[in-house]
């Protein structure tokens, strides 16, 4: 049997973007940490530009010169830096040097020499956008604002336009138009209700954009927005979300991306003959919705990530003129094959109101889903899906003979914006009953041996994980806290500036809803919580600060309850560095098997 650092080592390929017809750049991860790649996708051959053991976590390339640009961090802060690499240079140059502040890539305008960003170095709880010569390094002000998001989300191929989103709350995510010469921005399209536009994709001549919205409908879909018409037009709806979408160079043809109950479905849509092409089809599997699925600058090849269960995220290339569709990179697997992978099932129970929720089942290899020891793990978000590609560390529980669930309570995305509403504010400890009928549900299937439950989750996995002690400390034999919260009204009084108002959309405000904050968190419930517990936590967190684990922990030593409390001082929401990984999650399987009585 493989051992966890092999697991912990397994790496992923993301954020590719094309430098001409035949080479992508990439981000790759490995055992040493995160490294820039661009690759020949015809001969195989790779180089690696830039690497850190920090995280990178943008990647643009300006095709008419060539210029790479990329946005890193120390220490898990987010305080991202943007670098340049300019063309036949290997040096990476910090184009801002300011720690203390978060930068956002935009675009480099047609002369080549004007790179578009958003910052919050103005004030620290609002992002304006500004512009940074590359080669002086001088900073000048494009528009400044008074509201904390303002996200950049493309540069017309003009250079005349900014589109930018501005992150309000949930399913309130507006799209503005900004002129970078005269700073006037509108808010495109005008509608005056709340509704999301992300992932415009601009038409050549910039004379509009796709994108896509959930004006009017429950679920997200793609449609056309014309400046000179000011109107949005439909293209593409179904009673999924789409969750992704990018225009070929020539106009024609249109990515659309469904999130078809947790699997990616790519589709081509031709603009011309309004109607779906019929290309190959990639493997089934996850292709990732936070990055872009670009075509290459002069032809008809679709760059994507398809990830699965078995399968580690890889670049893919779907060739529309050789009908073709194939692998193009084979990221690090540290020995591992499919067979050391398990992919999920597709499951679902009636929870107290009798909803029905979607969960995926790991189960061990050789094993039935009979009487099984399960670690019940719950993703972060709120506003966040569990699908079907799994964690790799939890790939190696799997392995030990704990199989693991992944539920999809409400308040999730990916079905449908009331779906993800449902656990809003006061409504907020519905989404943990929902736990509580999970656990009832897998003890009545007999897949569950009820003395050996554990439950887990990062983030608002975290603050899910800490609630389901408190409230239902029957249940489980033990649970693992990741970054998460304690009590929603320190964390909200902590957090980074320009979170805060994004955060109070979906929690409730501090000024409005202080005791419903209070009454809906762990700390209400603390003398609940029996243990044993595990909590993990980065000493640079911007977005749940480590006070939320050092008062937990101060809170249950003081009633006798088992914490193990792990800290990690380079890092920030989450553990990546490898000795780092390769410290914490020994420590935890070694926790889970030790209190589920597994040897």
């Amino acid at each position: 049997m493989k051992d966890v650092k092999a697991y912990l080592s397994v790496g992923n390929c993301f954020t590719g973007v094309w430098q001409d017809e035949k080479t992508i750049a990439y981000i790759n991860t490995d055992p040493n940490g995160r490294s820039i790649v661009t690759k020949d996708i015809n001969s195989g051959e790779e180089k690696i530009l830039y690497s850190t053991e920090e995280r990178i976590m943008d990647l643009y390339v300006h095709q008419s010169t060539g210029h790479v640009f990329f946005t890193s961090d120390i220490g898990g802060t987010e305080n991202a830096q943007v670098f340049i690499i300019k063309k036949g240079t290997k040096e990476a140059v910090n184009l801002t040097n300011d720690s203390a502040t978060m930068f956002q890539i935009g675009g480099l305008l047609p002369d080549g020499k004007t790179l578009i960003v958003s910052c919050n170095k103005r004030v620290k709880s609002t992002f304006d956008i500004t512009k940074i010569n590359i080669d002086t390094k001088e900073m000048g002000m494009v528009k400044q604002n008074d509201d904390n998001y303002n996200m950049p989300a493309s540069l017309s191929p003009n250079g005349k336009y900014l589109l930018y989103n501005k992150l309000m709350g949930t399913s309130n995510n507006p799209l503005w138009m900004l002129d970078i010469n005269t700073g006037e921005a509108v808010k495109t399209p005008g509608n005056p209700n709340p509704a999301s536009y992300t992932k415009p994709a601009w038409k050549s001549d910039s004379s509009g954009f796709y994108l896509i919205t959930d004006e009017g409908s429950d679920f997200e879909y793609a449609a056309y927005y014309s400046i000179t018409e000011k109107t949005l037009s439909k293209i593409y709806e179904c009673n999924w979300d789409v969750m992704n979408i990018s225009l070929s160079s020539c106009d024609r043809y249109l990515t659309i991306c469904i999130n078809e109950g947790g699997y990616s479905i790519i589709r081509i849509f031709d603009t011309l003959s309004k109607s779906f092409c019929n290309p190959p089809s990639p493997p089934k599997g996850v292709s990732a919705m936070y990055w872009k699925m670009p075509w290459s600058p002069g032809g008809l090849k679709l760059l994507f990530t398809m990830a699965s269960g078995k399968r580690p995220m890889n670049f893919w290339v779907l060739d529309m003129e050789e009908d073709s569709v194939r692998k193009i990179t084979s990221c690090y697997t540290a020995g591992l094959t499919g067979e050391d992978f398990v992919e999920p099932v597709l499951k679902e129970f009636s929870s107290f109101d009798g909803l029905k929720v979607p969960y995926w089942l790991y189960v061990p290899p050789g094993k039935d889903a009979k009487n099984l020891p399960v670690m019940v793990h719950i993703h972060g978000g709120p506003e966040g899906q569990s699908m079907p590609t799994g964690i790799p560390f939890y790939h190696f529980m799997v392995q030990q003979g704990i199989a693991v669930v992944e539920p999809n309570v409400r308040g999730s995305t990916g079905y449908g914006k009331n779906y993800t509403r449902m656990d809003d504010v006061e409504k907020r400890l519905d989404s943990v009953k929902d736990i509580e009928y999970l656990v009832k549900d897998l003890l009545d299937k007999g897949i569950a041996d009820k003395h050996k439950l554990s439950v887990s989750g990062g983030s608002y996995g975290g603050f899910m994980t800490l609630n389901c002690a408190a409230r239902y400390p029957e249940l489980w034999c033990c649970a693992v806290d990741i970054v998460g919260m304690f009590n929603l009204v320190t964390f909200l009084e902590n957090t980074s500036d320009y979170r805060r108002p994004h955060r109070e959309a979906e929690y409730g405000t501090l000024a409005q809803h202080r005791d419903i904050l209070l009454e809906v968190s762990p700390i209400a419930k603390v003398d609940g919580i029996k243990g044993p517990l595990m909590i993990i936590h980065g000493k640079n967190d911007p977005r749940v600060p480590v006070s939320e684990a050092h008062q937990a922990t101060e809170y249950l030593t003081k009633r006798g309850v088992d914490v193990e409390l792990l800290i990690y001082d380079d890092e920030g929401h989450g553990i990546v560095k490898m000795k780092n990984l390769l410290d914490c999650f020994p420590k935890v399987i070694d926790f889970v098997k030790k209190h589920m009585k597994i040897s």
